[in-house]
């Protein structure tokens, strides 16, 4: 089974089984009612599953294609995939569904490929199936055998298949399409048709994904850095520990931590000050500067999250304010954050000179435990810099 990549959280996955069956002749000769015209295109019901917990269900949906009588069982669903180490998915564009199938295509039938096999449209992002690098290994390893990509005919297979859940659904349908074709034999012509079936229903308060949307719900925050020389400040007052990535940006992994700031420029130098002073570091140590995305200022915008001010530069004695997006590494906690102001080493004008220094402090959440153990708050340190020989 090939992997395209797409975005997803590392936290939970679901997995749904699949039974193909197919029919020999490659789309021969079937009437309706011969192979399929008895059978009802889709029987059963979805299964209840909490996607916030590893669980392991079964479904007991059939579709079945009364044309040529194929016949795709949905056996299981279960959230219990664990792709904390495929490090190519992504954590931003909802839940990964791993879907257990039985496919069972006659002699009769026509073959069957599982790109043909996917979610409801407004229920998945870019494609039918979850392709991401890494993922059928993990799968693989933990007892999850990938469905062939093709089923022939005259031939039953069963296997697990990827598959993408967006955020915002609360329940899955999962979807068949079979493109239009010729019986080389009989010369009938099938038309295009798509089978859909109730596949699972969300019982959870929170999926993975609400768990993100609570992560994008602002926090009350505390720090304030000060640059002993010019004066410039910054101070934090709220902080977004979650915001999801937009799917316009699925190219990268992990997701945006959110400051609202206001930045005063002092008044003692002429040099003003910047975004690109600014600094949000981790409690894993990781020192990010600001995330320049349109698509994610965009995204932050639009739901009342506006950036900077002016973009954020600002003349000697002026000040902005508005909220600064960092990316960060998907298993990057909700505290443990510094921020901290980079001062550039500068020469005065009329003599003397600035050296280059840091002004990290240690952002307090409320509600928040810490157990970092960083003791950063409101100091300075010295630094080298590229920018020595700029006029202050």
């Amino acid at each position: 089974m090939q992997l395209k990549t797409i975005a997803m959280s590392a936290t939970t996955a679901v997995v749904i089984g699949l039974t193909l069956t197919a029919c020999s002749g490659g789309g021969g000769g079937a009437t309706e009612g011969k192979s399929g015209g008895d059978a009802k295109p889709v029987s059963g019901s979805a299964a209840k599953v909490d996607l916030t917990k590893d669980v392991e269900k079964k479904v007991g949906v059939t579709l079945t294609d009364t044309q040529v009588g194929d016949r795709v069982e949905i056996k299981k669903v279960s959230t219990k995939l664990d792709t904390d180490n495929v490090k190519s998915l992504k954590s931003s564009q909802g839940d990964v569904v791993l879907v257990q199938l039985k496919v069972t295509v006659p002699d009769d039938g026509y073959s069957v490929s599982t790109t043909d096999i996917g979610l409801k449209d407004d229920q998945d992002t870019t494609s039918s199936n979850l392709y991401a690098g890494g993922l059928e290994a993990a799968m693989e390893a933990q007892g999850y055998a990938a469905l062939p990509s093709y089923v022939s005919t005259g031939s039953t297979k069963t296997g697990w298949v990827a598959l993408q859940l967006l955020d915002t659904a609360k329940s899955a349908d999962l979807t068949w399409k079979r493109a239009k074709h010729t019986d080389y034999e009989s010369g009938k012509k099938y038309p295009a048709r798509t089978m859909t079936a109730p596949l699972l229903t969300n019982t959870g308060a929170d999926s993975a994904v609400s768990a993100a949307k609570e992560g994008a719900t602002p926090k009350k925050a505390s720090a304030k850095s000060t640059d002993d020389v010019t004066k410039n400040t910054v101070t934090v007052d709220q902080v977004i520990t979650n915001f999801p990535l937009p799917a316009a940006v699925d190219y990268e992994s992990g997701h945006i931590v959110a400051v609202h700031i206001t930045a005063d420029a002092g008044s003692v130098y002429t040099s003003g000050w910047a975004p690109s002073d600014l600094q949000l570091i981790t409690a894993d140590g990781d020192k990010l500067d600001r995330y320049s995305n349109a698509d994610v200022a965009t995204a932050l915008a639009e739901k009342g999250f506006p950036g900077l001010t002016e973009d954020g530069y600002i003349s000697s004695g002026e000040s902005t304010t508005g909220w600064v997006p960092f990316l960060v590494k998907p298993s990057t906690g909700d505290s443990g954050f510094t921020i901290s102001q980079h001062r550039r080493a500068a020469n005065i004008i009329g003599g003397g000179s600035v050296p280059a220094a840091d002004f990290p402090a240690k952002i307090t959440i409320e509600g928040v435990s810490d157990d970092s153990g960083s003791d950063s708050d409101d100091q300075s340190t010295e630094s080298s810099d590229d920018g020595s020989g700029a006029n202050a």
